[in-house]
């Protein structure tokens, strides 16, 4: 399988604006974003069908900014449900349920990836194993169905509270799900015992009542009997037929059978009694003859009670018979079988096993099931459906099977289409994808490099050409550009050093000490040693400088006069004024 790392670090989609690089990735941006994650998988509205990760992280784009791991592993769980969702042939509630995982899973790839790295990913394992146990589960019966639901529900809080990359965890939820689900199948297959034996009972007894009709139509097709034999084979001697169906069978395949005997009893009766025109008396006389008595017997034998009168009047019509009398004939009617016994619509062995256990997805009357073919019944050619709480659910004769395949109404449950085939297919394309995506940046890289040699190759011949003209030109120009800033230098620094020299006492500067500016008064200048010192609002001493070092700082910026000190003159003229009068 591709390597997630290299897939989610190489990857780069169009639409997707990766804000940061991956070396910015920080700890605290996986845990706000699983944060946040955790917080979706709790909103019920963001729980069914293809939920957009990228969509949704873009609406708080404000809050996120995201390295290209982070969004291509989010791209890549959008990708890999979102697949998942519409191929999963699993009902439709499931695949909303396991869709809304799509949170979790993201938590997962963001923060343990390790965790889907691997060919035997416990993830992947974990999710296969609920799928391929819930071909066949339905809405329906809703207190079977909801367990299900619960179960779901508990495995997705595990999994939002996966806290480290140990693989133990999710193995162990497998383990417990894979035991549930055992459990129910063995609890299934206890209910199924019993219900095979009561269904193949009844299934032979539609059988025994079925075959009857059927064989007795085809004796008596085309035929006219006496009213009176009509009736019998209707009403009495079917019931024969059905009885030994029953006890013994039809076992077609043999010459020498009870129900072989019974069979051709009745076509003896039918022979004696019809008007086929060609019957030769003496043929007539020789099946005539002990007719009613093996009747009687047969019908004993199998435990159907025939009145005597009834015998007596069959005797008599027998007598009638062999002696050429006109007698009145009808039309023998007998309901149709509800059950096709062509025996080119049944399967061999071969076809049962192909089909036997398999869930196929049947409509009927605008509803689909999702039922298991559980048992096919040979004599009466019915299945068996059940749900997946074990219950019979239908009962379908083989040839309504054959028709609803055919016209597209029953349709095969394919083997669940699993995550782990979906993951290795994404990760396959996506690997194709990066690996071209890099090669491009590659040749790219490469291209660049040599137009770029190549350009500087030929800037390079034409700087050759020019670089003796330029150096004797920059020699002038720097020449003229030191004496034009050596003369800028002098007078910046004598009209600086006159606005010192200018300075009296009382004048105010602003200081850039430490990024804040700081007001000072000057109180004194020793022309000495060339010292002025200043002092803050409240007359502390807090600055002094030489006139060298202010006049350098004033020509950096990092002193400025705000005024020259003329305000305190005059104000020392009004003081020194008052004094004089006063005296």
């Amino acid at each position: 399988m591709a390597s997630i790392g290299k897939i989610t670090n190489e990857l780069r989609v169009p639409e997707l604006k990766y804000e940061i690089s991956n070396n910015q990735e920080t700890q605290e941006i996986v845990s706000t974003l699983c944060e946040f994650l955790a917080a979706c998988a709790s909103d019920p509205s963001l729980l069914k069908g293809e939920t957009s990760l990228i969509k949704l992280v873009a609406v708080y784009s404000d809050k996120f900014r995201f390295s290209p791991r982070i969004y291509n592993s989010l791209f890549l769980c959008d990708r890999l449900t979102d697949v998942f969702y519409r191929k999963a042939n699993i009902d439709s509630q499931l695949k909303d349920i396991l869709s809304g995982w799509r949170f979790a899973l993201a938590k997962i790839f963001v923060q343990y990836p390790s965790l889907l790295d691997s060919d035997d990913s416990p993830v992947l394992a974990l999710v296969d194993a609920i799928c391929a146990s819930q071909l066949g589960w339905v809405r329906e019966p809703k207190r079977v169905s909801q367990v299900v639901i619960d179960r779901l529900s508990d495995v997705h809080e595990s999994l939002l509270a996966i806290n480290s990359d140990s693989p133990d965890p999710l193995n162990a939820l497998r383990v417990e799900w894979l035991a549930v689900q055992d459990k129910q199948d063995k609890r299934i297959a206890k209910l199924f015992e019993r219900l095979n034996i009561t269904e193949q009972g009844a299934a032979s007894s539609r059988y025994a009542t079925e075959y009857s009709y059927h064989t007795l139509g085809q004796l008596i097709k085309n035929q006219r009997l006496p009213s009176p034999i009509a009736d019998f084979l209707v009403d009495r001697w079917w019931c024969v037929l059905r009885s030994a169906l029953l006890r013994h069978g039809s076992n077609d395949s043999d010459n020498d059978t009870p129900w072989k005997d019974i069979v051709a009893l009745t076509e003896k009766l039918v022979f004696v009694f019809s008007d086929v025109v060609g019957h030769k008396k003496d043929s007539i006389f020789n099946m005539g003859e002990g007719l009613v008595d093996e009747l009687a017997v047969a019908a004993s034998q199998y435990e159907i009670e025939v009145l005597n009168d009834e015998w007596e009047s069959i005797q008599q019509l027998l007598i009638s018979v062999l002696q050429g009398a006109d007698i009145a004939r009808v039309s023998v009617s007998i309901r149709e079988p509800e059950l096709n016994f062509d025996r080119k619509v049944t399967p061999n062995r071969e076809k049962l096993l192909e089909l036997t256990e398999k869930w196929y997805l049947i409509k009927q009357k605008g509803v689909e099931a999702r039922l298991k073919f559980a048992r096919y019944f040979e004599d009466s050619n019915e299945i068996l459906w059940l749900n997946h709480a074990g219950m019979k659910s239908l009962i379908m004769p083989y040839q309504d099977f054959q028709q609803g395949i055919a016209a597209g109404q029953i349709s095969l449950i394919k083997n669940c289409y699993l995550l782990s085939q979906v993951f290795k297919e994404t990760l396959k394309g996506l690997s194709k994808v990066a690996h071209a995506q890099h090669e491009a940046r590659e040749k790219a890289k490469l291209k660049a490099e040599a137009e770029a040699e190549q350009l500087r190759l030929e800037q390079q011949q034409a700087e050759e050409l020019a670089r003796l003209k330029e150096l004797e030109a920059e020699k002038k120009l720097k020449e003229q550009q030191l004496k034009a800033v050596e003369k800028q230098r002098l007078e910046q620094e004598q009209s600086t050093l006159k606005l010192i020299a200018d300075l009296s006492l009382g004048a105010w500067i602003s200081v850039i000490e430490e990024e804040e500016k700081l007001k000072y008064k000057l109180v004194v200048k020793i022309n000495a040693t060339d010292k002025l010192i200043f002092v803050d609002k409240m007359g502390l001493k807090k600055f002094e400088i030489k006139t060298p070092a202010l006049m350098s700082r004033m020509i950096s910026g990092e002193i400025m006069i705000l005024s020259g000190g003329a305000e305190f003159d005059d104000t020392l003229s009004r003081v020194v004024g008052r004094l004089r009068v006063g005296k």
